[in-house]
């Protein structure tokens, strides 16, 4: 076990975990709830599930680019992240649902050189694999959210 790999890794993911909620406030929250959601939107719990999921798996492929001294891997992973975070800000903190589409849309190609990044390690294509699979999900919901929602009411 790599000790300080693991802890930039913890470290990494749970300031972030912890940013993207107080980014987020309540109203926030309330706003998307109010929002036209497409039939086939999971429910918001399915959400929360996932995102824990996400810093989850996060957590892991920094770490193990951090074990490897794979530079490149671990700073595409630390943008990721940072991506994330910014997407919460953007769709939540704006309430915007164009702005929810367009950012994921960037999140996916940056998702998308981190793959790249570490296509020599197995396991962590594996798990982000799985994790993309979400992520076109979220591009086909944000875009219908959009779609319902152009004007972004704020409550």
């Amino acid at each position: 076990m790599n000790w300080s790999a693991l802890a930039i890794a913890g470290a990494v993911t749970l300031i972030a975990a912890a940013a993207g909620n107080v980014l987020i406030p309540k109203q926030a929250l309330a706003w998307f709830r109010s929002l036209r959601w497409p039939s086939w939107l999971v429910p918001y719990a399915v959400f929360i599930v996932v995102g824990v999921i996400y810093y989850v798996v996060m957590a892991t492929v920094l770490y193990r680019a951090l074990d490897r001294r794979a530079s490149a891997a671990a700073v595409w992973a630390i943008v990721l992240i940072a991506a994330n975070e910014g997407w919460n800000v953007i769709f939540f903190g704006r309430r915007s649902t164009i702005g929810g589409f367009i950012g994921i849309l960037a999140f996916a190609a940056l998702l998308t050189g981190l793959i790249i990044s570490i296509r020599d390690d197995g396991l962590s294509v594996l798990i982000l694999a799985g994790y993309a699979a979400w992520v076109a999900y979220d591009i086909a919901w944000t875009f219908a959210l959009w779609r319902a929602n152009p004007t972004n009411p704020r409550p």
